[in-house]
């Protein structure tokens, strides 16, 4: 894994934020805007499930905002994304988990969130065997579209940092490391740096608080490449997710859409397949027992 330095900043669209290959495969915003927060709150509840420490559950968001900038929601499904990308980002923070562990909190999380009754898929099955596939298969899929550069930076740390300057009390803090958690069910990561994004919710929170902030000269001078009109876009999408009134549901774009058109992928066969065993001792005594029975 290659982990470039923070100054290397080649994830973020600065234009056209609409024209993504979604977008260009016939999904309208709204529908990708409600897939990618699926994805997310799922990554959300499976890293929970995990128990892994807080690093990993916004860089494995943040890794599936960056996903879909490149491919469209109808060409990878957002379930198998959502499991590579907590895989990546459990190795890019240095908290490796077992596929099987990850594959079985992620179907745990799926079931919760359609209401489903909780069912196990056995070990070396089928089933299990093309899920592991697929959450390979995928993994290289998404280095290969980062080009090997997956470095994530949170916007909870610099928001802390600001609050901290700003003097502002414990409660206010929290209410602000909310609203950045629930910036990565958002695209936000991928258009905006994340101590832009930590300005942001503070400009939020300090607005539904009723709080006078600093003008003169702006607090949000502190940091570098904020802007009033960045904050209030931060603030509007926050707003906009917020008024959603129901819970996000999932839709198979992929075997909906029309691919009669579309080169087919290949791939290798899964385990399930097309399976080798070892060669051990057992073949060592068949042989043996051959050579000898013909003399």
């Amino acid at each position: 894994m290659i982990e470039t330095p923070s100054t290397v900043d080649n994830f973020y669209i600065t234009r056209d934020i609409l024209n993504t290959p979604s977008h260009r495969k016939g999904v309208s915003e709204l529908c990708e805007f409600h897939q990618r927060a699926y994805g997310a709150s799922l990554i959300a509840a499976a890293c929970e499930l995990l128990e892994v420490k807080i690093d990993v559950t916004p860089t494995a968001q943040t890794l599936l905002h960056r996903f879909y900038t490149k491919k469209s929601l109808t060409e990878y499904d957002v379930r198998v994304v959502a499991t590579a990308a907590i895989t990546l980002a459990c190795k890019l923070e240095e908290h490796v988990r077992k596929t099987r562990d990850v594959l079985n909190c992620m179907r745990r999380a799926q079931e919760r969130a359609e209401g489903t009754k909780q069912s196990l898929v056995p070990l070396n099955s089928p089933e299990y065997e093309e899920s592991k596939s697929e959450a390979h298969f995928m993994e290289m899929v998404m280095l290969r579209e980062f080009g090997f550069f997956a470095h994530c930076s949170a916007p909870q740390k610099y928001a802390v940092e600001l609050c901290i300057q700003l003097e502002f009390d414990d409660a206010f803090t929290k209410k602000v490391w909310i609203l950045c958690n629930d910036s990565f069910l958002t695209p936000l990561c991928v258009r905006f740096k994340p101590e832009v994004i930590a300005c942001g919710c503070i400009y939020l929170a300090a607005c539904q608080a009723g709080i006078s902030m600093p003008q003169d000269p702006p607090w949000w001078r502190l940091v570098d490449g904020a802007c009033l009109v960045n904050m209030a876009t931060i603030a509007t999408t926050l707003l906009a997710l917020y008024a959603v009134d129901k819970k996000f549901e999932y839709l198979d774009l992929v075997h909906g859409a029309d691919k009669s058109n579309e080169p087919r992928r290949s791939r290798s066969p899964t385990q399930a397949e097309f399976r080798v065993r070892r060669r051990d001792s057992r073949d060592f005594d068949q042989s043996r027992d051959r050579k000898y029975s013909r003399t």
